[in-house]
Parts: C-alpha cells; structure tokens; sequence
C-alpha cells in the first residue's frame, strides 16, 4: 500500500448530483477508507434541492461533517469563499457553461467526460482555464485502472504483444423500439451531443488514444434506423441518437481499428473485442470500457502461451518498482473512479496538474465529432480538421443553440 500522500487539504464542491454523482460519491467514500484525508466536500449543487440535499445527507453520513447546499453556481461561488475544486456532474450540453462559470470564480474543475458537448464548447472551457490559471480536467476512469493499464504494459512497455496492429470492437444487439420510456436529457442532442458515440464511446476513445496513439483519420456510417419515441408528458418525442454505426480508424502509428455498434439488430446478438499485436491478441467482451471493472479478458500469444487478464495484471504488478505502484495506484487503490478523483484531489494539494486535462479530452472529443461528421458528409474525416474547427457540419447547429 502506498505511504499517506503530502499536500494541503482542499475543498471540494459536487455540482450535478444525478447519476454519475452518485459513482463518484462511492469513489470519494473508498479514497476515504483507504486513509486519503486531503479534502472535504463542502457543498453540493443541483437545480433540484432535494437531490442536492440526498446528496448532502450522503456525505454527512460518510464524513461528519456538515454540508452545505445550493441550487446554483451563482449562489455557491456567493458563499464559498474558500473552494479549491468542483466535480462536474452535469448534462453534457451544460458542461461549458458550469466549467466557464466555475473557472471565472477562481475554482479548479474537473469536468465528466465528454468534457464540451461540441469542440468548441471544449475549446472554451480551455481558454478559461487559462485565463483564469486553473485547472481544467477531464473526469476519465478507464485508463487508470489496473486493467487498462496492464493492456497499456502488455502493448507498449512489455513486448509481450510486439507490435500493435489492428483492433476489432463489434456489439449488435436488439431493443425493442415498440418500447416508449420517459424522456431524459440524452435524448435532446443540443443537451446530450448525442448518442453512444460520445457517451459511453468517450470512454473507449480515451483508451485507444492512450493504448495505440493518435489517430490520424477515421471514416463512419452513422445510421438511425428505428424511430425510438419518448414520452415527454403528454407529448412523444423521438430520440435523436444514433443506434447504428460502422466505422474504420486510421492511427498515425500505422494501427487500424474497426469499430461498429448497434442497438437494431433482431435475433441473437453478440459482442468481441481484439486487439493485436504482432505476437499476439486479447480479447474482450466490452467495447466501451474493456479490462474496467472486471478482470475478465483473455491474452493469447503466437507460440499458444495464454494468459487470463488476472494473470496478465501480476505479471504487469510485479514488473513494477515500489515507486510506480504508488504513483499509478496510490493507497492501494486499482479502481479508475476513485484513481480519477484521486488524481484531481493530488493536483490541487501539491500544486502539479492533472494526468487528463482539457486540452487531453478535447483530442477525445475530436475523434467522437470525427465520426458523426464523416456520417454526415459520407467522407473520409481528418481530425486535425475537426481540431481546427473547418470540418463541423455535424455540429454546427449545436455550437448556434449554445451561441459558441
């Protein structure tokens, strides 16, 4: 287990307390049994007062101390004079204005994934943070976790997979469009983005980034092809997410992925995930956030030699001195939320920056926009031009209603 960290305590605020708050709670309550005291969350926000107070209540109970709540970042930056942080946990199209607002204040951020709902969006929470010297980041679990980091080893470090080469991801399934749930913000684009792409998909571009590089190109048909209604009171409203898409990415290291998904497939689904490298392949069964949460994969090498996940993450642990593992998996902690936390909550005590800020997630979040503009234009996708800002027809009428 690694030594108690050095810093001063910060303070923290939870701004958003739906339902990833929820997750990032269970993570602040495990880097608090593990002996992490350098914060004290001392305020939840939501529009909603009665979440914001349950979520209150819920630190109270795990802390003893009290908390304070409030419907708006106007009435927290009012009377908390001393905030060192706020944990964004709000819909996607309300990222940038919370993070804008929050920065001006002088408060550091760390902001859910897909950080901006547009690159733009992205953009700006990025130029605050600079005008205002703070820190910005992006909340990313999966590549902190002793899974992903294992893959990240077996791949880059370790030769054990010589070369990467191609990875598969595949997922087909079937949900009933017959079905009509109630409506959520995710079904709005102008508030969720969209759909898998860049919702759980945020999560899985931040690991290939993170395992094979940056991407240099990527073509996508990206399809509705069920009308999936909602109902929003006494009115239907159709959902305006995607629930099919294929689509080919170009690495600048010379890697190719495929990537494909869809929710409109009658009959018997399935779901495989390879990655390959010049010595051999693992598999997965989870397209979005794979070696996460289960340690469930499989490694097989060229001569035949196999190895479970499980195994494959001691060979990774014991190629590690006693400083690394403190560093990747301080106080023993192996699970990405509270790693991801637990990165924000070193940064503002000891002064360095974060290991995913905003400039790192917007190179994400580029990549997510790369393939709804190739499935709106029908063409190959460069993403320096998504960075940029030349290729943005898929957003555009995003970026109007958000008056970026």
């Amino acid at each position: 287990m690694a030594t108690r960290s050095r810093g001063k305590k910060v303070t923290l605020a939870i701004v958003g307390c739906g339902g990833i708050a929820g997750s990032h709670l269970r993570g602040y309550g495990e880097l608090l049994e593990k002996g992490e005291n350098r914060f004290r969350i001392a305020a939840t926000v939501d529009s909603d007062r009665t979440r914001a107070q349950a979520m209150a209540s819920q630190i109270e109970e795990k802390t003893g101390e009290s908390v304070n709540v409030y419907r708006s970042i106007d009435q927290l930056l009012n009377k908390e004079k001393n905030l060192d942080g706020a944990d964004i946990c709000g819909p996607h199209g309300l990222h940038h204005v919370m993070s804008c607002k929050l920065l001006a204040g002088g408060v550091n951020i760390l902001c859910e994934k897909p950080i901006g709902i547009t690159v733009k969006a992205t953009k700006k929470i990025i130029a605050a943070a600079k005008r205002h010297k703070r820190i910005a980041a992006t909340a990313e679990q999966c590549r902190r976790s002793i899974g992903q980091r294992t893959i990240n080893w077996a791949f880059n470090k370790s030769g054990l997979l010589g070369d990467p080469r191609i990875w598969m991801a595949v997922s087909s399934s079937w949900q009933d469009p017959k079905s009509v749930p109630n409506w959520h913000w995710r079904v709005d684009r102008k508030m969720g983005g969209c759909g898998m792409i860049m919702d759980s998909g945020a999560h899985w571009v931040d690991t290939m980034r993170y395992w094979f590089g940056e991407i240099d190109s990527v073509y996508a048909r990206v399809e509705q092809l069920e009308k999936r209604p909602h109902r929003k009171g006494s009115r239907l409203v159709n959902d305006a997410r995607e629930d099919f898409w294929t689509s080919i990415f170009n690495f600048k290291s010379g890697v190719i992925g495929t990537w494909s998904w869809t929710i409109s497939a009658p009959g018997k689904g399935f779901v495989q995930l390879s990655l390959t490298g010049s010595k051999g392949t693992i598999v997965d069964t989870d397209i979005f956030h794979p070696a996460t949460n289960q340690a469930r994969g499989e490694c097989q090498l060229v001569d035949g030699t196999t190895y479970s996940l499980p195994k494959l993450q001691k060979k990774f642990l014991g190629s590690l001195s006693k400083d690394e593992k403190n560093r990747l998996f301080p106080y023993g902690v192996t699970g990405g939320m509270p790693l991801e936390l637990w990165d924000f909550i070193d940064a503002l005590s000891t002064g360095r920056n974060v290991e995913i800020d905003a400039e790192e997630g917007l190179r994400s979040k580029a990549v997510c926009e790369a393939l709804y503009e190739s499935g709106k234009t029908k063409q190959v996708v460069k993403l320096s031009d998504v960075l940029k800002g030349t290729v943005n027809a898929y957003q555009r009428d995003v970026d109007r209603y958000w008056k970026l």
